[in-house]
Parts: C-alpha cells; sequence; structure tokens
C-alpha cells in the first residue's frame, strides 16, 4: 500500500464551522479554529484531510462528529450502504430493530436512529466541504489563494457534489447550502430540481476546469475522473432528481471517462483482469493513483494496512462488507488419521486423502514422533465422524461441516476473523445469477465465488430477516474478502498469511468503478442518450467477459430488463439498488423481492416510501419541512 500524501495523514483537526447551524446541536460538533493555531499556513492542509477523513472513517481520533449514533454506523460507507442497499433484494440487517425499525422491509420513520445515522453523515460532510472551501475564499488560510488551494477546492466541490448526489436520491425536497451560505444560518429548501440544477452546473465547472488544466490524481484522493463519473451517476437519474431526463449527458461523460480509463489492461477495455481482486486486500493496486496500470477503481476509500501509517480504523467500508456478512459456524478443521508411514512424510493437501468402503473422504497426517503419534491417534479415535471426514479444501486446508449446523462457514476462509452474521441476501436477486443446478450451489459466474450457498449448508429462501434464523434464511453474498489476490484472481497465501486476520486492516471500498460507468453508458444509449445499440451491447460483454472467464459466450442482444439484471450482478453491494429500483419504476411496483412491504412474498410499497423523511431531531431544531407522506 502506498502512502497517502501526508495531507491526508494529518489527521487530527475539523473543520471550523458546518454552515448547518440546524444539526450543530443534533451532531454535538466541537470544532477547532484554525485560526486560534499559531502555524495557520500548515492548517489549510490539516482542515482539508479532516474533509478526508470524514469519508473514510468516523472521525478524528476515533471521535464521530455524529454524536448518540454508532460511530461505526455512521461512517460515509456504511452509513450510505444502510440507506441504499438493507431495503431493498441484495441485502438486509437482521439485528437492532431498535435502530433499524423497518428499513428492511422498505419503511422507515423519521424517529429511526440508522434514518439519523445517514441524513447527519451527508450533511456533515457537505457542510465540512463548504466550511473548507469559504476558509479558503475569506482569507482564513494564509495560502488559501495558492495553485494548491484551487486544486484542494475543486476536490471539496467533487467529494460535495456525491454527498449531494445521495441527498438527491434520498429526498424529495433536500435541504441545502453552499460556501455562500452564511456561518449560522440554516440550510434552504430550494426544491429538488433546482439542487439538481445547481449541483450538475457546479460539477460541470469542476469538470471543464480540469480538462483545461489537468493534473495528476494522487492514490486516496479525487480528480477529473471521479468528479465525472459522479455528474454522470446524476444525469442517470435526472428524471427522477429534476424531471426532466438527461441521458444525453449521463452519455457524453460516461464516454469521456470511458475514452480516458477504458483501455489497456488483460481485456484491453480497461478493466482489471479479476473482478475477485477488485475487492481484496491490496485492491488499492487498482485505484487510480495506484501502482497497476489498470486504474478500474475510480473512487477508492483507502482502509489501514497495518503499517503504522494508514491507521483508519472505520467499522466500515472492506470491514464491514466482510464482517457484517461472515461468521464462523459448524465448522472445523478435519481431524486428520494419524501415520508414520513414511510413504506420507512430505505430502500435504489432497496427495493425503483417502476415501473409505462407504466412499467418505477422509485425511492422513504424517506423524514421526511416537509420543505425538499416540495423542493424535487419541484425538483421531475420539472424534465424530463428521470431523474426521473431509468435507471441502478451502485456502489449502481441509475441513468438516458439521451436517447439524445451520450453515457452515469460517472466517478463515475470507483471511478474516471477524463475524457479526448480520446480513444475508434474498432469493430474487440471488435467482438473477446463472447457476447450474437447481439448488443454485454452483456458478460459472466469478462475481459470487466467495458466496456461501446451499452447499454449505445455507438456504436461499428467507422465511424471517431476523439473526436467530441466520443460516437457514439467507445466502451470505461475501463480495470483499482480506486475501492477497495475484492478478488474474488467483490467492497469493504466503502474502495473505502474513496479514493480521482483525478488522482493523482489509482493502479499500471501491466507492466507483469503471465497470459502473460502462454500464451508465449502456443504459443512456438504450434510453436513447447517444451513441448505438452495439456500443451500449459491447459495454455490457465487456463487464459479462469478465465475470464468466473461459465460459463467457457474449450477447448478440441487449434489452432494457438484461442490462437491469447484469447491473444488479455486477454492481451489487456497491451502494446503487435502491436508486436504481427507483429509477426503474421497480421500487414501488412492478417488481417484488422477499419481505417488500413487510410481506413474505412481497408487495407493493406506497410512493411516498421514495423519500427517506427528514430527521425528527433536525426538525424539531430547525424551520425545515418534512417529506410527503412523514
Amino acid at each position: 500500500m502506498k502512502n497517502i500524501n501526508k495531507a491526508f495523514l494529518a489527521l487530527g483537526v475539523a473543520a471550523s464551522s458546518i454552515g448547518f447551524s440546524a444539526c450543530v446541536d443534533d451532531l454535538n460538533q466541537t470544532p477547532t479554529d484554525p485560526t486560534t493555531i499559531t502555524d495557520v499556513a500548515n492548517d489549510m492542509d490539516r482542515v482539508f484531510a479532516d474533509i478526508y477523513l470524514q469519508f473514510a472513517t468516523y472521525g478524528a481520533n476515533g471521535s464521530s462528529p455524529v454524536m448518540n449514533y454508532d460511530g461505526g454506523m455512521a461512517t460515509f460507507q456504511r452509513a450510505v450502504f444502510t440507506a441504499e442497499e438493507i431495503p431493498t433484494d441484495e441485502a438486509c440487517w437482521l439485528w437492532d430493530p431498535d435502530t433499524y425499525g423497518q428499513l428492511n422491509y422498505g419503511y422507515s420513520t423519521p424517529s429511526l436512529p440508522a434514518v439519523f445515522g445517514f441524513y447527519s453523515r451527508m450533511i456533515v460532510n457537505i457542510a465540512l466541504c463548504n466550511s473548507f472551501i469559504q476558509q479558503c475564499n475569506d482569507g482564513t488560510f494564509t495560502d488559501g489563494n495558492s495553485e494548491k488551494a484551487q486544486q484542494y477546492i475543486l476536490q471539496a466541490r467533487a467529494l460535495r457534489g456525491a454527498c449531494y448526489y445521495y441527498m438527491l436520491s434520498f429526498y424529495e425536497n433536500p435541504p441545502f447550502a453552499d460556501e455562500t451560505t452564511p456561518i449560522g444560518a440554516e440550510p434552504s429548501q430550494p426544491g429538488r430540481a433546482w439542487v439538481y440544477n445547481w449541483v450538475t452546473e457546479d460539477l460541470e465547472d469542476v469538470v471543464a476546469t480540469w480538462k483545461a488544466s489537468p493534473v495528476a490524481t494522487n492514490y486516496g484522493f479525487v480528480g477529473l475522473d471521479m468528479a465525472e463519473s459522479v455528474l454522470a451517476k446524476i444525469y442517470l437519474n435526472g428524471e427522477v432528481f429534476s424531471g426532466t431526463a438527461d441521458y444525453a449527458k449521463c452519455y457524453e461523460h460516461s464516454k469521456a471517462v470511458i475514452d480516458r480509463l477504458g483501455n489497456g489492461g488483460y481485456y484491453g477495455n480497461g478493466l482489471a483482469r479479476s473482478y475477485s481482486a477488485l475487492f481484496g486486500y491490496n485492491n488499492d493496486q487498482y485505484a487510480i493513483g495506484g501502482a497497476n496500470a489498470v486504474n478500474e477503481i475510480i473512487w477508492t476509500i483507502p482502509a489501514s494496512k497495518g503499517d503504522g501509517v494508514n491507521n483508519l480504523t472505520s467499522w466500515a467500508g472492506a470491514t464491514f462488507m466482510i464482517a457484517a456478512w461472515n461468521g464462523t459456524n459448524g465448522v472445523n478443521v478435519t481431524v486428520a488419521c494419524p501415520t508414520q508411514d513414511a510413504a506420507y512424510a512430505n505430502k500435504t493437501g489432497e496427495e493425503l486423502l483417502f476415501t473409505d468402503a462407504d466412499g467418505v473422504q477422509h485425511i492422513y497426517e504424517y506423524v514421526a514422533d511416537a509420543d505425538a503419534f499416540t495423542e493424535a491417534k487419541k484425538k483421531y479415535d475420539e472424534a465424530a465422524d463428521w470431523e474426521k471426514t473431509v468435507s471441502e479444501f478451502i485456502a489449502n486446508v481441509a475441513y468438516s461441516f458439521d451436517p447439524s449446523a445451520a450453515g457452515n462457514v469460517s472466517g478463515t476462509w475470507f483471511n478474516a476473523t471477524e463475524g457479526w452474521k448480520c446480513m444475508v441476501a434474498r432469493k430474487s436477486f440471488v435467482r438473477k445469477f446463472d447457476w447450474n443446478d437447481v439448488l443454485m450451489s454452483d456458478s460459472d459466474d466469478s462475481r459470487v465465488r466467495f458466496w456461501q450457498t446451499s452447499a454449505h449448508g445455507f438456504v436461499a429462501e428467507n422465511p424471517s430477516l431476523v439473526g436467530d434464523d441466520w443460516g437457514n434464511n439467507g445466502y451470505l453474498a461475501m463480495k470483499y474478502t482480506n486475501w492477497v489476490f495475484n492478478e488474474d484472481g488467483t490467492i497469493n497465501y504466503d502474502a495473505s498469511a502474513a496479514i493480521p486476520m482483525t478488522a482493523e486492516y482489509g482493502g479499500d471500498f471501491a466507492a466507483i468503478r469503471l465497470a459502473e460507468v460502462y454500464l451508465m453508458a449502456a443504459e443512456a444509449i438504450l434510453n436513447g442518450g447517444g451513441g448505438s445499440q452495439s456500443e451500449a451491447l459491447q459495454y455490457v460483454n465487456y463487464i459479462r467477459q469478465r465475470a464468466m472467464g473461459d465460459n463467457y459466450s457474449p450477447w448478440t442482444s441487449l434489452s432494457m430488463q438484461d442490462l437491469r439484471d447484469e447491473r444488479a450482478r455486477e454492481l451489487y453491494t456497491e451502494n446503487v439498488r435502491r436508486t436504481d429500483l427507483i429509477r426503474w419504476n421497480q421500487w414501488c411496483t412492478n417488481y417484488t423481492w422477499e419481505w417488500k412491504g413487510n410481506v413474505a412474498s412481497g408487495t407493493n410499497l406506497p410512493e411516498y416510501t421514495k423519500s427517506y423523511p427528514i430527521p425528527l431531531s433536525v426538525l424539531t431544531a430547525s424551520s425545515l419541512k418534512q417529506c410527503t407522506g412523514y
């Protein structure tokens, strides 16, 4: 992991004001005024660093600015995941009903803590961006007019635009403030279409400025490609956000990103060779500014690598994406049958397998020492039959599965120990993949490589969405792991063994990838935004080529439903699903999934659920208007 720029690592100072006064008390901000510190010029770097910090973890020195709410849950990636994924077919949250309420079913309330959490995270991050730009413009920093400051401002505007993308998606009438909003003033609610026009105009200017004077984007920071990708994401949803479709602009900006990044690499299209490697411990190499020439990860949110430098423990990002799905259950390393036969010396793995008269596989263990052999023989004789039976080799280790367990899984299969047993996927989503058997246990699609399915005793059905039924109420849709991957997707076990298997260390979170840009361009084309049908088909086939590997067979036609399903398969749990379903008019009607609307088989949702409510605590401290239906 390359070092993040020193500005990013100066993680001790918060911005001096947040510009959304209605939220000050609710969020209990305790900012530091940079004018009280002697070396003001250096403080610009430190205050700027806090903006990035608030996207990567929950706060400086482990202190979250979102008070009275779990810090890990309020981290940017996890807060967005709560809003975008938990209410959909892709995931759910099996515990903490007091915090999450009926989000699993598509419903929310103004008093729900989780609603306060993701609203507050967006507000905090927008406010920090606004405040930094204000301080550069008003002379707070001695070098606030420098070229460096101007580059910082562009980055702050790009990050602010990303937050406003989610605000536009989550709220029918989002609160708004920018760097011109007076400190202490209450945010306005000028209307969703107005905010849409403002943020697209602002990002258009950011993109144009960077195109006119190109600068390299360092690892861990945002630049032209991120800003233009966010702009394309907003335009893709133009009809929902503003009432007017903007597919032509979505295609224009998606194509610009593709023209810059969509070349080179194994496939010649800018995509990483392996899907798994994009979500492994060393995925930073595929980010812009990373070590690999292929920069598929356009916006990366860095994580701690345990190197004593990038200490970004957050309980979000890749850590969350592993631990929330994972758990250790009904599994142990197979108890081997000891032998002193020299023929088995220096042999490992499958070479030591033997099959008994009943066709059951076991494994030998060569033990030369006589005393050790006696102990090993005793352990083997006392073990249950299932503990002696090899159920599966994973990471070159033989495992036995307890037949009485509800699901068999071990954190070591993902090179991690943290496991919360908090999430499962819903069957409607699982069925979108191509399976080779009716039990949905085997697929040629590499994107389900680390899923835990019926092959490990899990059930695809969702009879409930409660934690006590974990193992019997859904598959584990594991995407992130803590493995070090080679470029071809094979696991580097030697390098992986050196990684501490703890929650503090893991891969980066891939917030936007080139694959998403390809799919945005294809959708814009199918909606008349420009390009050609053959171009859209080619973009989707790029995605499928990597996913299917040797079993790839190119599609010869592309329907909108094909595209929707492929987007679900490629981008699952990447914080786009709820927005996608609303854009496709499938959130309320036209598509159901398990427990949608709090009905086991799924039912329609009322129109008002397309918007989340403004949190009650914010309303009581301001004159903001609540969203329709709440």
